[in-house]
């Protein structure tokens, strides 16, 4: 018996829980596409899979419905994969451990993956229904969303026949996407090597607890980045005495705002004294400054192994002035709104790799020119230090449409079914909208969703009630088109 079996929409919750049997994180989505692919063949569908391991299934209209414009349902396969520090849950072959806590769905200790698999299952669900009534329909399942938009970006000019599409990886009930951000990725290097270290002991540094969250639709919480919080900690102490750094990490994921981060430092046997107690003054400042925003905030000082070696003193102040000066939050809010982020930048992910230390920052904004603006900012930075920069995984804005027909359907049916009006909305956010939008210019396109909550963290949970009206939302969209 599944632990989702008897809620409703049955269906829905039935393919949910088998996709979370199935490992797909970004990159390793081959069993997860080739399971939906199945799907389709088994229900007697035409059904593609392309080389990027996206999946098109193709139901034709029902009576009545031939000459409508076809319909486009889509949602992306792969998840975000992050953990609490004490699970030893394997993405890369464990099914999700799933919760059900009254009106919610949980995992334990783990993302859930109803960002976006929630989409999948409607879409599976809508599929299989042949009572439904609906235009001519193409669900479309694609790979590598939550990376770099692999799938979306690489689908064929030609893959799509429909031009009204419905994507369902929103995740606010009753609020209709209309636009959404485009983004990049900025990759520095700081170039380093190791110096033999004589009578050393190291120490571990930890920060944890924090909240975390996606890093474009929480970006503008009341949330700190451990990133940041640990460069200006290594940096006081760094004033204080002398320390050596020897490794350092943080974030895990572009697209989460940084929950943890850590670093190694060695010092002389004979100022260990010092250092616990600069540390302790240090850590109690730091928890007393940042637990309003974040009040499970923790740092952890242990004592590790002795150490032989560790990075050049310069190494150190480089790695501090560039986590120091790194833009990271909100940059710009949209003209004539308060609560609509135009551009932002994440000070994502910090890690030692051999003889170098990297620092990887997502921008995304709704105006092409910020970005620009925000790239130059990085760069200078970069420059500053010497370090080697390069600039990839971008994806494009998806602008608002003032005429958009589907759009002003979508919210006079939302009204029509629930009584209540529906909010048009532009998010912070990269949604595949603006790689479709790119490549097919005329296609109107909307994004919806139930609701979902702390996407991108091991607190992610969705709504079970929000889930079914909007599967039935989806559905009478589906025959007022």
């Amino acid at each position: 018996m599944g632990k989702l079996e008897g809620l409703k929409p049955e269906r829905v919750f039935y393919y949910f829980e088998e996709l979370t049997k199935i490992p797909r994180e970004s990159y390793n989505e081959e069993q997860v596409s080739n399971y939906i692919k199945s799907v389709g063949e088994d229900l007697g569908l035409e059904t593609i899979q392309d080389d990027l391991l996206n999946v098109i299934i193709r139901k034709p209209a029902s009576p009545g419905y031939e000459n409508a414009e076809g319909v486009i349902i889509q949602g992306h396969m792969d998840m975000v994969c992050e953990k609490e520090s004490d699970s030893e849950h394997d993405f890369q072959k464990d099914p999700i451990s799933l919760i059900v806590d009254g009106d919610y769905i949980c995992a334990d200790k783990t993302t859930l993956g109803a960002d976006n698999g929630i989409a999948i299952a409607m879409g599976l669900a809508i599929l299989e229904d042949n009572t439904l009534q609906h235009p001519a329909i193409e669900f479309l399942a694609t790979s590598s969303e939550e990376t770099e938009m692999d799938g979306a970006l690489g689908l064929a000019e030609d893959a799509l026949k429909g031009t009204r599409f419905l994507n369902l990886d929103s995740e606010e009930e009753g609020v209709v996407i209309a636009g959404s951000a485009g983004g990049e990725l900025i990759k520095i290097e700081i170039q380093s090597t190791y110096e033999e270290l004589q009578d050393s002991m190291g120490f571990d540094i930890e920060i944890k607890g924090l909240m975390g969250g996606h890093s474009g639709m929480e970006i503008n919480k009341p949330r700190e980045n451990a990133n940041k919080i640990l460069g200006n900690l290594l940096k006081e102490l760094a004033e204080r005495m002398e320390i050596r750094l020897i490794s350092i990490t943080g974030g895990t994921k572009d697209n989460a705002i940084p929950r943890s981060a850590g670093a190694k430092v060695a010092l002389v046997q004979e100022d260990r004294v010092q250092f616990e107690n600069i540390m302790e003054e240090i850590k109690g400042r730091v928890i007393e400054k940042n637990k309003g925003k974040e009040p499970g905030i923790d740092i952890s000082v242990e004592r590790c192994e002795t150490v032989t070696q560790g990075f050049s003193k310069n190494t150190l102040k480089s790695v501090v002035e560039l986590l120091e000066n790194l833009p990271t939050g909100v940059f710009t809010m949209l003209e004539g709104y308060d609560n609509i982020v135009e551009s932002s930048s994440n000070l994502a992910i910090i890690k030692t790799e051999d003889e170098k230390i990297t620092v990887q920052i997502s921008l995304r904004s709704s105006i092409e020119r910020r970005l620009k603006e925000m790239e130059a900012l990085i760069i200078k930075e970069a420059d500053k230090i010497n370090a080697v920069y390069t600039i990839g995984a971008s994806y494009p804005e998806w602008e608002y449409r003032p005429d958009s027909n589907l759009r002003k359907i979508a919210m006079a049916v939302y009204e029509h079914v629930f009584g209540v009006k529906m909010e048009a909305a532009v998010i912070h956010a990269g949604l595949e909208c603006g790689a479709m939008a790119k490549k097919y210019p005329n296609m109107d396109l909307i994004s919806f969703g139930p609701n979902i909550y702390d996407v991108h963290t091991p607190k992610e949970k969705i709504s079970i009630s929000s889930t079914k009206r909007i599967y039935e939302y989806t559905v009478a969209l589906l025959k007022s088109l």
